[in-house]
């Protein structure tokens, strides 16, 4: 795409253009750089050239990135001069904003990366909306300088990524629960892909949490928390409960009427060995 990129203002600036990949800055990003990914998307584009844009506001003389950033560094890869890119007016709150929407409707976010997104997006969006934080509006509230009404965070990001606001409070409750360094050490895990396990990893005490993690980098193989706290804490395994005590531990559990029902179920079965 050949348009220029060089204009005297914010806005004259195209909503599209062709900007040098030199002048465009990444900074802080939540997300790391998966290598492997850039690589991929280098081979495509070497083949196939820039596909998809990239998402820059202005920065003084210089661009930076909003979104795209495994696509800017394949075009590094790729040594590829100029990025096709889409040029948005943003302040810093809103364009961190636009990054994590668009990681956060990616399918290969891994469920701790899902639930440090959607942590630091209800930082941002209360940043943004202070009247929604805290509960002081279950619902939302009125922007007093604007006098538009904004939805409380949890309503806005259901709608905005298509998860339910069970599963966005459910996931921000792991990443508050996990610390910091935990967080970091076990990223690259397969720990860091199951939410099962990451709420268990979440009921542990902070000092067992460091250990837990210690323990899935030296025991790869094990693929269970309670299995690595068990291992830790020297704990005899369990031997596995029998037919009969799962059913009796049903059986405890049922209501009444199941009751009943699993009664009518055995009776003529039981009559004929009784006849037999």
């Amino acid at each position: 795409m050949n348009m220029e990129t060089k204009q005297n203002s914010d806005a004259n600036l195209p909503d599209q253009a062709s900007i040098p990949v030199s002048q465009i800055d990444v900074g802080e990003r939540l997300r790391t750089i998966d290598p492997d990914y850039a690589a991929m998307i280098a081979a495509s584009m070497q083949e196939e050239g820039q596909r998809t844009p990239i998402e820059v506001r202005k920065a003084g003389k210089r661009f930076k990135l909003i979104a795209g950033g495994h696509r800017l560094e394949a075009l590094k890869l790729a040594q590829i001069e100029n990025a096709w890119c889409v040029i948005k007016k943003a302040t810093d709150e809103e364009a961190e904003l636009l990054e994590i929407d668009e990681n956060l409707c990616r399918r290969e976010l891994s469920e701790l990366d899902r639930a440090t997104f959607l942590a630091r997006r209800k930082e941002v969006y209360e940043a943004l909306h202070p009247e929604t934080k805290h509960g002081a509006a279950p619902n939302g509230g009125k922007d007093d300088k604007l006098g538009i009404f904004a939805p409380s965070f949890n309503e806005a990001t259901a709608d905005k990524v298509g998860l339910s606001p069970r599963t966005i409070a459910r996931s921000i409750t792991r990443y508050k629960h996990i610390m910091p360094d935990v967080r970091e050490k076990i990223s690259s895990t397969w720990l860091a892909d199951s939410g099962v396990q990451l709420d268990a990893l979440a009921k542990e005490t902070p000092d067992m949490q460091r250990q837990i993690a210690e323990a899935v980098l030296q025991w790869p193989d094990i693929k269970s928390v309670a299995e690595v706290v068990r291992q830790l804490k020297n704990q005899p395994k369990k031997a596995p409960l029998s037919t009969y005590d799962k059913l009796v531990a049903l059986w405890n559990k049922a209501d009444q009427a199941t009751k009943l029902r699993f009664h009518d179920f055995l009776s003529p079965a039981l009559e004929l060995e009784d006849v037999a």
